[in-house]
């Protein structure tokens, strides 16, 4: 690849992302300098994320600040989050801030590249030039990712550190190496790999990566240690919040989920997929003020095309069922229409068919009765379980709630859901039955010899 040739980059698509109009055409300018012919202007956050679902662009150039709260990096979370950027693309942040660097050496979505106002056209394409190298070497490697052909991604990494020119991308091989075992689901190899990232710099991404791989192999107390210690060190790490959230709650302890969850979405105000974290934890943590609060904003605000799902409003209707307020959840409940099940998944709709039947327990009792063999039969969500125990309970099938719980009681998700079952099958003068299947999950744990959910 020769990005010297004026003609390379006259192949590209370029994209300039930035609220000031004379900064945006000072951006082009730099671009059409360096050769590029198709430079498309964005003004800012969701005007870039239309353009970009038209058109997806080769080169992104953005601004770190563009106004109205967003950020540059928002922007790049949600591409990557709903996956509308290709690993081939190169995303170059553009900053005054000279402390952006601190904020780069923490995040995990990390840009391909940032650059300091003021700089010339020439320095630019001095940093592109690198991002562009970088990127076509390492292209074999996103499309084996992309194909889900993860051991021709490893064969690669393994070939490539040991080349002269994988020498000069050693640490972008050696996290691929990580991320790619997690991928496998193979979490013992990727706690290795980030081990090996960490004797040479404790990266926060690096020791984040390291407690999402214990995580995997359920070794949740190390995991959390793990993240206590990054957050406190890089509170500007807001995925870390996110991760020793998750952390948190697999091990029970929803109440400090929910406070790292707050902390963050409180710097975070736009980031809706961060809101969706916490109204779960609140949820879990008997919070349900909150947890309306949190889903009602995503379900108002998230105007990213396609963003708000049925999921979400089952959320939200969840959360009007656990703080009593059936009207409001009969509400929510009637914006999914019969037209919008049809695309769902089976877990949205057999919650949305079971958080029915508490609204009206009568009218749709048969309806649960000719549903009940194949809920017993297929593999269920844990909240879909609960919302059908919740229903069970509602038309007197105390059989069918028990099941549901000991499903739950024979996988992980019990320790998340342990609460809302335990005060479940209390609030129905279950408790003793509860008990019961919290026995012999213990039993069959002790029998089978397996490190399983211990609660």
């Amino acid at each position: 690849m020769n990005t010297g040739d004026g003609d390379f980059y006259r192949s590209l698509r370029f994209l300039v992302i930035d609220d000031q109009p004379a900064a945006r055409e000072g951006l082009r300018i730099c671009a059409q300098t360096m050769g590029a012919f198709a430079v498309d202007l964005s003004s800012g956050y969701q005007d870039a994320i239309a353009r970009i679902r038209r058109a997806p662009p080769d080169v992104i150039l953005c601004d770190y600040l563009l106004g109205n709260d967003r950020s540059g990096q928002q922007l790049l979370e949600e591409l990557r989050r709903f996956d509308l950027l290709a690993d081939e693309a190169v995303f170059i942040m553009v900053t005054a801030e000279q402390s952006y660097e601190q904020v780069v050496a923490a995040v995990e979505l990390a840009p391909d590249d940032y650059i300091i106002k003021p700089f010339s056209p020439d320095r630019l394409k001095l940093r592109l030039d690198r991002t562009m190298r970088r990127k076509r070497f390492l292209e074999p490697l996103f499309v084996a990712k992309r194909e889900q052909d993860f051991d021709r991604a490893e064969r690669f990494v393994r070939d490539a550190i040991e080349t002269e020119a994988g020498r000069n991308y050693r640490f972008e091989l050696m996290r691929q190496e990580a991320e790619v075992a997690l991928l496998k689901g193979d979490p013992a190899a990727a706690e290795a790999a980030f081990l090996a990232i960490l004797e040479t710099h404790p990266f926060p991404w690096a020791r984040a990566g390291q407690a999402r791989a214990l995580l995997g192999q359920r070794r949740l107390a190390e995991a959390r240690s793990i993240m206590d210690e990054v957050v406190a060190d890089a509170p500007d790490y807001f995925g870390g919040h996110d991760l020793k959230a998750d952390i948190c709650l697999e091990m029970g302890d929803y109440a400090e989920g929910q406070r790292t969850l707050e902390a963050a979405a409180a710097r975070t105000g736009r980031n809706y997929e961060r809101k969706r974290r916490l109204a779960d934890a609140a949820l879990l943590n008997g919070d349900t003020e909150t947890a309306r609060q949190a889903m009602a904003d995503v379900i108002r605000n998230d105007t990213m095309p396609g963003a708000v799902s049925i999921a979400d409003h089952l959320m939200l209707v969840r959360s009007h069922v656990e703080a009593g307020d059936l009207l409001a959840a009969e509400r929510v409940l009637a914006e999914i229409t019969p037209q919008r099940l049809e695309t769902a998944s089976l877990d949205e709709r057999a919650s949305s068919l079971a958080l029915r039947a508490l609204m009206r327990p009568d009218t749709e009792r048969e309806r649960i009765a000719a549903l009940r063999a194949s809920w017993l039969a297929i593999p269920l969500c844990a909240r879909s379980r609960v919302d059908i125990a919740r229903a069970a309970f509602a038309i007197g099938d105390n059989e069918l709630a028990v099941a549901m719980a000991a499903a739950l009681f024979a996988s992980d998700e019990i320790r998340r859901m342990f609460k809302i079952v335990r005060d479940l099958f209390e609030a129905n003068d279950m408790a003793a039955a509860f008990r019961e299947l919290q026995r012999k999950a213990a039993l069959q744990r002790i029998a089978s010899g397996a490190d399983g959910p211990s609660v």
